[in-house]
């Protein structure tokens, strides 16, 4: 059985890059991961793959079942789209924190890392530069696929780079003005320094009586979670532990619950994520020590069955061979 582990880019930091086997960049649009899709399933379908020999059609039929209709499925559904894309984000903020530990193993990454005037069109062109022979040597995917994972991993690092910058250029102008309006208020009379002064004291109370609803807020979201989740509707739990990471996203526990979720959906990708991402936090969260012991610690399972998402073509009745369709879409 072929190999299609990939060890570069994205992928070595446990993360599911499903956009670069699809060969697209990081904010395409549905249509166009769709429409990328259809011509990649194609070129890899049993019945019209190019492939010359068996065995060559098998290892393309592997990597359609196995690669391409996961990563299609991850990303042409809202929900998981979006997931996905807080993954990202998230992963983004991680790997700006490690800029100086972060090895990058191919020349065409490099090239786009020391380009900093057009970096984000040269990345659309190298992305798009790979894609377009990605899956015409079935031998050479996987190194396709590290190619465009590593382009995707230097983009995010600068994109929180981009960011950065942004954030001290404003840093520094806030103090610009902070220093203007100090010096002014040394000009003004006595009596209106202390009417500012107590002016001020009053907005720090209302912003201290502000602050408690938002940790309220967030017991709440989590409160509601674990009630949807009583019901059955893991669903709408996962919705608003996502809400609560926007109020908190270093909670040990709503990561914990939002891993232990997924798992219960059967998404081990992202259940593994947030349970990473809890453990790293609090190992002794309790939830984290549940998951470890429901999910993490199970039996070996006996021979498992896969379920395939493409059909192949089937005969008409006058004799002529329709066209076979993966997830309900034909494909000719």
């Amino acid at each position: 059985m072929m190999n299609i582990n990939v060890k570069y880019g994205l992928f070595k930091y446990e993360v599911k890059d499903y956009y670069s086997i699809l060969g697209v960049p990081i904010d395409a649009t549905p249509k166009e991961i769709r429409l990328r899709y259809l011509k990649i399933a194609y070129q890899l379908h049993p019945d019209t793959c190019k492939a010359d020999t068996p065995e060559g059609k098998e290892k393309a039929s592997q990597i359609l079942s196995r690669l391409v209709n996961p990563a299609y499925e991850n990303l042409y559904k809202d929900k998981l789209r979006k997931e996905c894309q807080l993954v990202f984000a998230e992963m983004s903020r991680r790997l700006a924190s490690q800029t100086n530990d972060i090895t990058i193993s191919t020349e065409i990454a490099k090239t786009l890392y020391q380009e900093e005037k057009n970096r984000d069109k040269l990345y659309h062109e190298l992305v798009q530069k790979i894609a377009v022979d990605q899956y015409q040597d079935i031998n050479t995917v996987m190194t396709k696929i590290a190619l465009v994972s590593e382009l995707n991993m230097v983009y995010l690092m600068s994109q929180n780079e981009t960011q950065r910058r942004q954030n001290v250029s404003r840093s520094s102008a806030n103090s610009s003005q902070i220093q203007t309006s100090e010096a002014i208020i040394t000009q003004q009379p006595e009596e209106e320094t202390m009417v500012r002064g107590t002016t001020q004291s009053q907005n720090e109370t209302e912003v201290n009586a502000q602050s408690e609803p938002t940790v309220n807020r967030l017991d709440r979201l989590i409160y509601n979670a674990e009630e949807a989740a009583k019901i059955g509707n893991l669903e709408q739990a996962v919705l608003d532990l996502r809400e609560a990471l926007k109020i908190d996203n270093a909670n040990s526990k709503v990561h914990g619950l939002i891993s232990f979720y997924y798992y219960k959906q059967g998404n081990k990708t992202y259940g593994k994520i947030h349970y990473n991402k809890a453990f790293s936090l609090n190992p002794n969260e309790p939830i984290v020590k549940e998951i470890k012991k429901e999910f993490l610690e199970e039996k070996s399972q006996k021979g498992k069955t896969t379920k395939g998402r493409t059909s192949k073509g089937k005969d008409t009745k006058d004799g002529k061979k329709e066209g076979p369709t993966v997830f309900g879409i034909r494909l000719w």
